[in-house]
């Protein structure tokens, strides 16, 4: 029994520190791919975060894109995916068992998402040769799955009595939701005439919020097995105290 507590405290230690380093990975390697433009000058308002994992320089959906450290940003989008599903296997048993499958369901789906926008880019060649199709289709799915997969996860939290936390994933997931509809409702309004424009800060939106769902989670798991080691510590201490 002991060994299997120890087990369990070391998968759920993991799992918080993934979602904890995920998203500063990320957020880091997109911030180093927009600082790598010059010439045009990458903008977070205007340009769509794929556009930094464009492998060619050229015009895509009517605007200009050259990404020097396009490796970078598909490598970071790879990472990503695979971290968040490691981290959601990891921490999904500790939910009640019928919210923790559809995490661990939807946390997958988040993972085969990135792992397509990564490896398949969007680009004017990718246009050309029909693969941009799989491109927007992983990017649907990391997103609608990471945002649906925050409100899963805060539905069981709350079941927990770990309310205020899981009304916060509720309300950012929802949140995340709204905005990845608002993209592509945005962008085939706009497909007819070529020119995709007006869509990047609700992008952001979309994915920001599963960031931030990430360092929530990752952090309150964390503090969480921080308090319960201390408690048994104190504990611990007390009882030896007594047989002194």
């Amino acid at each position: 029994m002991p060994a299997q507590i120890g087990a369990h405290r070391a998968r759920a230690l993991t799992g918080s520190l993934l979602l904890i380093l995920n998203p500063l990975l990320y957020v880091t390697a997109e911030a180093v791919s927009a600082a790598a433009w010059r010439r045009p000058a990458y903008r977070y308002g205007v340009n769509a975060i794929s556009d930094l994992g464009v492998s060619s320089c050229g015009d895509l959906a009517g605007h200009p894109v050259c990404s020097p450290m396009h490796a970078v940003m598909n490598t970071a989008f790879i990472t990503h995916g695979v971290l968040f599903t490691l981290a959601v296997c990891l921490l999904a048993p500790l939910l009640p068992q019928r919210p923790g499958r559809r995490v661990r369901i939807l946390g997958i789906v988040t993972g085969v998402g990135l792992l397509l926008v990564g490896t398949f880019p969007g680009s004017p060649e990718a246009v050309a040769d029909g693969t941009i199709a799989l491109h927007t289709s992983g990017a649907a799915l990391a997103i609608f799955g990471g945002n649906l997969a925050a409100m899963a996860a805060g539905a069981g939290l709350c079941r927990q009595a770990h309310r205020r936390l899981g009304i916060a994933l509720v309300v950012l997931g929802a949140a995340g939701t709204v905005s990845v509809v608002v993209v592509f409702t945005w962008a085939a309004i706009v497909a007819s005439s070529g020119v995709i424009t007006g869509v990047a800060v609700a992008e952001r939106a979309s994915v920001y919020t599963i960031t931030s769902v990430e360092l929530l989670v990752g952090i309150a798991a964390f503090a969480a097995l921080h308090r319960r080691v201390r408690r048994r510590t104190d504990s611990a201490l007390r009882e030896r105290s007594r047989t002194a």
